[in-house]
């Protein structure tokens, strides 16, 4: 029974693992269900797979997920200038097994036990599917631009909550040289799933005990100028054209404050009728019911018989491949006809404005 056990786990293996690793189990899969087939040895075989699922999902649990290693000494010189720890979801540029085994395991807690496998092929073919993520390009560029924004009297670094650098190195790092002023800024729209995540982790790290003062400045949901950003970029291609318009606002119901989510989406709607544009017909969606929802306010926008349809999925701050999967998928399963231009708006895309509203966020706590 141990060896079609193994098959299941190298069967399962293949699903998430990639490069040698996934080739490997490939082989050993392939010669070991051929010889079980020859031998004609496939009694409880069903039975072997459903363990060996549940067994490599233990496996990637307790052993296969990132571990955040820190500690904090007494520094001997404090420093003067204040620190700006930036805090994002996180995601690396190629697909990860250990890091997103982590962010599983955050997410999930013990129900990781059964969904780790399954979430982690999902990452392995949203890469596979789009490539490389630019997250951490377009973090380490806002990073930059802030920076010089703030000036010298600051610090300012970038962290994780799923991927390197993680949060508690960093901050970490910055106690151990001295600093005892530290602004977080969560980059998150709303106050959701990452966002107690953070506060979670920053709480666990006990930083009162080392004589830190910590403040955190309020996320983005509120922000008019980030909405505007929204309502200019879809009503560029209207100041050329008169075309008959379809707006699509997804939002994130499992990541996001639902309430702070609708706010955050209806100002943009609000701002786009205050356009008086007789030309749209806007319908806000939300990720529920395994994206079926997102997919029949669509036909619905499209029975109007729009000529152009804009998907717009502003309920993130910086893009991620997760994203741009929803995305992707939500225009294939649409029924688009060839009269009908469709375009996608991710998260905004301009340094300047999000620069702007974090630099007024960040002096306003400090007042």
């Amino acid at each position: 029974m141990y060896k079609k056990i193994l098959l299941g786990m190298s069967f399962f293996s293949i699903l998430i693992f990639d490069g040698f690793l996934e080739n490997m189990f490939i082989v050993i899969f392939t010669i070991s269900i051929y010889k079980a087939f020859q031998n004609k040895d496939t009694q409880n075989l069903f039975k072997c797979f459903v363990i060996s699922y549940i067994i490599l999902n233990l496996v990637l649990v307790i052993f296969y997920k990132e571990k955040v290693d820190y500690s904090i000494l007494e520094p001997y010189n404090p420093q003067d200038k204040k620190a700006v720890i930036l805090v994002y979801q996180g995601e690396d540029r190629k697909y990860n097994l250990k890091e997103r085994s982590r962010e599983i395991y955050e997410s999930d807690g013990v129900y990781s036990l059964f969904t780790s496998v399954y979430k982690l092929h999902r990452y392995k073919d949203m890469y596979e599917k789009l490539g490389s993520s630019e997250f951490k390009n377009r973090s380490y560029q806002f990073r930059k631009e802030l920076s010089n924004k703030l000036g010298p009297n600051y610090t300012v670094l970038n962290s994780n909550l799923y991927t390197r650098p993680y949060l508690e190195n960093i901050v970490a790092d910055l106690v151990n040289k001295g600093y005892k002023e530290i602004i977080f800024c969560p980059m998150f729209l709303t106050e959701g799933r990452e966002y107690k995540t953070f506060q979670k982790r920053v709480e666990n790290m006990e930083l009162i005990k080392y004589g830190v003062n910590i403040k955190v400045t309020g996320v983005f949901w509120d922000s008019e100028e980030i909405a505007n950003v929204y309502k200019d970029n879809i009503l560029a291609y209207l100041n050329k054209k008169n075309d008959n318009m379809g707006i699509l606002l997804v939002g994130l119901k499992e990541q996001n404050d639902l309430n702070q989510d609708i706010i955050f989406r209806e100002k943009i709607k609000n701002q786009l009728l205050n356009e008086k544009k007789d030309n749209i017909k806007i319908k806000l969606a939300l990720l529920e019911n395994h994206k079926r929802d997102i997919i029949k306010i669509g036909e619905e926008l499209l029975e109007y018989g729009i000529d152009l349809l804009y998907l717009v999925i502003p309920t993130s701050m910086f893009e991620t491949i997760q994203i741009r999967s929803l995305a992707e998928y939500v225009l294939r399963k649409l029924y688009v006809s060839d009269e009908t231009k469709y375009y996608y708006i991710g998260p905004v895309n301009d340094n300047s404005i999000l620069v702007e509203e974090l630099y007024k966020k960040i002096k306003l706590i400090q007042n």
